[in-house]
């Protein structure tokens, strides 16, 4: 493959959605936005991929995996979200590779990052393993929790098994392993199911990370690399988010692009 490709955002209403999205996509006659899927090879949820100057319908992530990365997986590794809320998310945790592998016969776990895009935004975050044991069977969490505010062009970097959510009035860039397991611990009384042996048997005390004002941020399952300057050159594969509309760019390896504005570039 020797074009590059726009990724056509999915949109999904959440109870704890926030109707700016619905404003900035023109999506007025949806229900609250909650995310953004930008760049996405899970089923149900694939995003289509255009060429930039064809016009040209490729299909979705899934089917183009050693096209676009010039590898083969079991299914893309990459999932790019825009979230934001105006209610607190549920109390949650995600299991790692190993657990998903053997109870939920999935590949991989989920490991996450989170860039924000607001001045000012709450989340909850915690990896102190009795603490949040007791707070699960209890269903209390009221002893432990304590917010922090992250500030815009933060990032918040989620292992697996590390307890977290996202609060109201935040907006933030998701980077994550492809996988939709997540176990709610408590939901703030919304009647959705809550996943108390499974968050108990995933919880871990694995460090997270609060990087400030970095450049570049990477990882065993993801890279990340703030591009700042207009013209700079992209050579693939990546997936590049500008973040004046937040424009989806798909980039196979061996190809170049030439960026237009401020953004992010994912990639492995």
């Amino acid at each position: 493959m020797n074009e590059v490709l726009i990724s056509k955002p999915i949109f999904v209403e959440k109870i704890w959605g926030n109707r700016r999205l619905n404003d900035l996509f023109n999506k007025k006659n949806m229900g609250k936005i909650g995310e953004v899927w930008l760049f996405s090879g899970v089923e149900n949820y694939e995003t289509s991929l255009i060429g930039i100057d064809s016009g040209k319908n490729y299909g979705t992530p899934s089917k183009l995996i050693k096209e676009l990365i010039g590898l083969d997986f079991e299914r893309f590794p990459l999932l790019l979200k825009l979230i934001s809320a105006t209610q607190w998310l549920s109390i949650q945790v995600h299991p790692d590779d190993k657990f998903a592998k053997e109870i939920e016969n999935e590949p991989w776990g989920k490991t996450e990052a989170w860039y924000f895009l607001n001045e000012k935004n709450e989340v909850f975050i915690s990896n102190d393993i009795e603490e949040n044991k007791k707070a699960i069977l209890e269903q209390n969490w009221d002893g432990i929790f304590k917010p922090k505010i992250l500030n815009k062009k933060d990032l918040l970097f989620i292992p697996a098994g590390v307890v977290h959510t996202l609060g109201p009035n935040s907006m933030m860039l998701e980077i994550q392993q492809t996988s939709s397991l997540t176990y709610r611990l408590y939901d703030w009384g919304r009647p959705r199911e809550i996943h108390v042996e499974k968050g108990l048997r995933v919880l871990k005390d694995s460090p997270y990370i609060i990087a400030n004002n970095f450049n570049e941020f990477k990882t065993q399952y993801f890279n990340i690399k703030r591009i700042k300057n207009k013209n700079a050159k992209i050579k693939g594969f990546g997936v590049y988010v500008s973040l004046n509309g937040f424009k989806t760019v798909v980039i196979p390896y061996n190809v170049e692009y030439k960026t237009d504005e401020e953004g992010l570039l994912f990639f492995l």
